[in-house]
């Protein structure tokens, strides 16, 4: 045996036996003696893969490639070096590169999608998952990938189906029974969802009695358990998994998110920093730990942890997307609004689009068909509709698709040409989603489109609502004190919990003289009227309310509108009404850090919470407030 295989069998044995240190040196010797030795060259370029170091591993396995520049897995592992780099482009042509040596190789075909995915490049990852799929139909993992860029992407009816057919494969694959109960629960059938994670919870804890010490099903228990809504026995789980393994960031991580539901932001921030003392690159840790700080209003610090994970993922969409969403909170818009354009195409973030190839950027569009659609909610559409008069003066048709509660109330905007149910790809040239807009005009704190109102309630609407205030005395307030709780989207459920209040808490306001209150609240909160004794204090006329066009006519009636933060703030903001937001101390970036003044809207005053969780020191103010306006009258 000669001298560098010596070397070479000593060096694979530390190898083996995970003596990395010693393993690293006796490679190192190899290449000294033999600098182009490419079983030495590849094989610590794939120790410094496992050890994470990147740039290590480029070096080494760059020379293994120009010794064999055939050779497919180190064609992959080169990949997978310049990925964790940050060289996106040159890992895709060396996946690429491995994938034309040995066609169907399928650990460079899920690298290859796994980093289109985390790119946010879904069309490319989905081709990828469907070769991998084509040349391995019964691999449940196969299934798995493609069903999480279809999620991604926004296509949950056909994720749901590919989760399915990898249960199918595979009954006891725990991570996709929590991702298609996580999807059901996204395509909002929460029927189905429950189902699914009270399943997934069955299986982590079959696998637990047979051995009570693994970890991952304890952090994925604990997950499930999470989604489910129960976050005291989810903390429970996360805290086994560290018991046994202190060092499982991914569970310290978990665990911070559950003991944010429970309102034990402090301890939270505590366990995300934890976990980035026993590992300061961990990706996961600096995202959540920088959500935390966004919640906390430090966005500044915030921002310096999102900055941290990119560092470590320069691909992140979540640190991207967080990112911008600290940027527009601070005010920051033009790299913010910037920033905020990586969310289209991710389900969780902007969903899906249009055909990118006819995408508007704000040119001028004389004698065509311009489309603008509402990717988000009832309140963002309301807030960004504003920008389809600045689009108008650029062109030809504006065209606009919005949520059917919205059309009778946008079909009156004077700068919007038609409002349809519903539009082929034939019925437009050019498109934009309206939360683009603010980019596309360069949009600045200094130069936000104030006008108003540019909402405007229809005739018929005026007609039937005007008569029902005739007579009326008093200073006429409209409420609104709960949003939609969304229970089975857990986040979003979470949000609402901090937005929203009871009718309860308001009852100081009840104590000025000369007001009379008329309910704007929808849903389940009504029913706090009466539980609070104030069915002859509060005007409730929204059982006949039909749509926003009936909402605007009625607050077109009302003197002053206090809401938390609705889709009604925006309504009544956009009708140039007066208008109090009864804000979180964790403000939607939109309200600035909760400054008392809104550059949104002119008419808007903005009351927010001291610190988290305290709506009496927002009531107090409010009431303080009113009786100051009603004195004024």
């Amino acid at each position: 045996m000669s001298h560098a295989a010596k070397l070479l069998q000593e060096a694979v044995g530390h190898h083996q036996r995970g003596q990395l240190d010693a393993a690293e040196k006796a490679y190192r010797k190899l290449l000294r003696v033999e600098a182009v030795n490419s079983d030495g060259l590849r094989l610590l370029g794939g120790l410094y893969l496992q050890s994470g170091q990147w740039a290590k591993a480029v070096e080494c396995l760059e020379k293994a490639v120009r010794v064999l520049p055939g050779d497919a897995e180190t064609l992959a592992n080169l990949g997978l070096a310049l990925r964790g780099t940050g060289r996106v482009e040159e890992a895709i042509a060396r996946y690429k590169q491995a994938l034309a040596a040995q066609p169907g190789y399928k650990t460079a075909l899920h690298n290859l999608g796994s980093l289109y995915h985390d790119a946010g490049r879904l069309p490319e990852a989905l081709q990828v998952y469907g070769e991998a799929l084509r040349l391995g139909p019964e691999d449940p993992a196969a299934h798995y990938s493609y069903a999480n860029s279809l999620y991604m992407s926004g296509r949950v009816p056909e994720a749901i189906a590919r989760y399915e057919h990898a249960l199918q494969l595979r009954p006891d694959y725990l991570e996709a029974m929590v991702n298609l109960g996580m999807a059901q629960s996204r395509a909002g059938r929460g029927d189905k969802s429950k189902p699914w994670l009270h399943k997934a919870v069955e299986w982590f804890r079959k696998a637990l009695e047979k051995d009570p010490a693994n970890t991952v099903a304890l952090n994925n228990l604990g997950n499930a358990l999470r989604e489910l809504g129960r976050a005291e026995e989810a903390v429970g789980s996360y805290r086994e998994a560290l018991r046994v393994r202190p060092d499982y960031i991914e569970a310290a991580v978990n665990l911070a998110t559950s003991l944010r539901d429970l309102g034990r932001l402090d301890e939270a921030i505590e366990s995300c920093e934890a976990a980035l003392r026993a590992r300061p690159e961990s990706h996961d840790a600096h995202i959540n730990l920088g959500t935390f700080m966004q919640e906390a209003m430090r966005h500044e610090a915030a921002l310096a942890h999102f900055e941290a994970a990119l560092v470590e993922r320069p691909l992140s969409l979540d640190a991207k997307w967080n990112k911008a969403l600290s940027l527009l909170a601070l005010g920051q818009y033009e790299e913010g609004w910037a920033l905020h354009e990586i969310g289209l195409g991710v389900a969780h973030m902007r969903g899906d689009y249009p055909s990118p190839e006819k995408r508007w950027r704000g040119e001028s569009f004389a004698g065509k068909r311009l489309l603008l659609w509402c990717e988000q909610g009832l309140g963002d559409s309301l807030q960004f509709v504003r920008y389809a008069e600045m689009c108008k003066a650029r062109g030809g048709t504006v065209i606009l698709l919005c949520p059917r509660p919205l059309r009778q109330l946008l079909s009156h905007c004077p700068f919007i040409d038609a409002v349809p149910e519903s539009v082929e790809e034939t019925d437009y040239d050019l498109h934009a989603p309206l939360m683009s807009l603010p980019f596309v005009f360069g949009t600045r704190l200094e130069n936000i489109p104030t006008a108003t109102p540019y909402l405007f309630a229809g005739e018929e609407a005026l007609a039937k609502w005007a008569p029902r205030f005739e007579g009326a005395k008093g200073f006429k307030v409209g409420l609104v004190w709960a949003g939609n709780p969304r229970e089975n989207q857990i986040n979003a459920h979470m949000i609402d919990r901090r937005r929203s209040m009871s009718l309860e808490m308001l009852l100081p306001l009840f104590d000025v003289p000369g007001v009379q209150f008329y309910s704007l609240q929808m849903g389940a909160g009504v029913a706090q009227i009466a539980a609070c004794g104030l069915g002859e204090r509060i005007i409730d006329i929204m059982d006949d309310v039909k749509n926003f066009d009936d909402t605007a006519a009625i607050v077109e009636q009302l003197d002053l509108v206090i809401s938390v933060d609705t889709s009604v703030v925006h309504l009544a903001g956009g009708l140039g009404k007066p208008v109090w937001v009864l804000s979180r101390f964790d403000a939607c970036w939109r309200w600035l850090g909760n400054r008392p003044d809104s550059p949104w809207y002119p008419s808007a005053r903005v009351f927010g919470q001291p610190k988290p969780g305290d709506w009496a020191g927002v009531a107090a103010d409010v009431r303080a407030a009113l009786a100051v306006a009603v004195e004024e009258v």
